[in-house]
């Protein structure tokens, strides 16, 4: 089969990391990239990828086969709204917007022009998380009591980020939601959240150092989200599960091999894009799960705030 041709929007931190994933695929080839920074165009044509300035001069030049979006989330709703109206299938980094109503808007879009919309959730691409996913939903741990997801990462980001990002909870958090949801087929509600009042991390409004969120779920355990701007050991995402018939825990993402999953699981995620750009069925998350995970952080957070 021959490699899908997708276009890039977006060649910063994430996008970066998503070439490198897409280079050791042999479904998919990054062959397009739209980035404002002419430094940054000028190093992507000397490896001999096309680039543009403007995601609507790549999409003329007729090339590319789908999208995938690594802007900054505050710009995902515009872009997913131009890409699905010239009719090209989309992946759009996580969270897909800031707010869920940015995300429905997304939704939304995809839908009027029928185009394919997946969030990038990554984790669902995660061998050891399947196998977790599996154990639960199979009964091999018994009725789940307690679901823990961490998700510490070594150093914080540059103040800006986190002053523009929505707080730990939207940033973070959205990745653990979409995580507690897949793993268990439950809805979380009932939010209790604590936050540490240290300034460890550099203070920053809205963002703390440390999250602590618990809640109800659907099926009648406890799941506990713990999010975290600094962890000496490196960026690390673990969880746990605490069942009637066992105990399993996943340290899926830990120093010092955390970039080798995290990449693994993006190029399978690509693969996976691919797939269902062509007519079959994705393993990914959806725009709808996208809304539910930031409609999460958002009642978290308005918990925090009180």
């Amino acid at each position: 089969m021959r490699e899908f041709r997708l276009g890039l929007i977006g060649a910063g931190r994430m996008g970066q990391v998503h070439l490198r994933a897409a280079s050791e695929s042999l479904l998919v080839e990054v062959t397009a990239v739209v980035e404002p920074v002419a430094a940054t165009r000028l190093a992507l044509e000397r490896s001999g990828i096309k680039t543009y300035e403007t995601a609507d001069e790549m999409i003329d030049a007729g090339e590319i086969e789908g999208v995938l979006i690594a802007t900054p989330s505050k710009t995902h709703v515009e872009n997913i709204r131009n890409i699905a109206a010239r009719g090209l299938p989309i992946l759009c980094e996580k969270p897909c917007g800031v707010t869920a109503e940015e995300a429905r808007k997304a939704a939304e879009a995809a839908e009027q022009f029928k185009v394919h919309l997946q969030i990038g959730y990554w984790r669902r691409f995660v061998p050891e998380l399947e196998k977790l996913r599996q154990n639960i939903r199979s009964g091999l741990l018994g009725e789940p009591y307690l679901i823990s997801c961490f998700q510490w990462d070594e150093t914080p980001p540059a103040a800006s980020f986190r002053a523009t990002g929505g707080g730990a909870l939207i940033d973070m958090g959205v990745h653990e939601f979409d995580q507690l949801r897949w793993l268990t087929g439950q809805e979380p509600s009932n939010f209790r959240v604590a936050a540490s009042k240290t300034t460890f991390a550099g203070k920053v409004e809205g963002d703390p150092d440390a999250v602590q969120l618990l809640c109800d779920l659907s099926g009648g355990g406890v799941g506990l989200v713990s999010l975290g701007r600094r962890f000496p050991p490196g960026d690390a995402c673990w969880a746990q599960v605490f069942g009637t018939s066992g105990f399993e825990e996943a340290r899926f993402f830990w120093p010092p091999n955390g970039e080798a999953v995290f990449l693994t699981a993006l190029r399978s995620q690509l693969e996976d894009f691919v797939q269902a750009a062509r007519g079959g069925v994705s393993q990914g998350a959806t725009a709808q799960d996208a809304v539910t995970a930031l409609a999460i952080a958002e009642a978290a957070t308005e918990v925090l705030s009180v």
